[in-house]
């Protein structure tokens, strides 16, 4: 396993998950509609959204570095 230094504290030092979590948070409203029975949209807009969403995702969880572990450094 692979060591990387960093002065994040935090997962900021992996931009692929803020990519995953800018995702999920685009799809907030379309979850909110799913969750409280609100149906403004279609079906078909719904599953192609939340598809988008999840395949962009699995996109960048595939170029995670799963085999580095993050150490914080802090400056004096």
């Amino acid at each position: 396993m692979k060591t990387k230094k960093t002065t994040t504290d935090g997962w900021g030092c992996v931009p692929e998950l803020r990519e995953v979590l800018q995702n999920l948070e685009d799809i907030q409203h379309t979850l909110y509609e799913i969750r409280n029975c609100v149906r403004e949209s279609s079906l078909e807009d719904i599953a192609t959204e939340l598809q988008g969403a999840f395949e962009n995702s699995l996109i960048e969880l595939k170029c995670i570095d799963t085999d580095v572990e993050y150490e914080t450094v802090y400056e004096d």
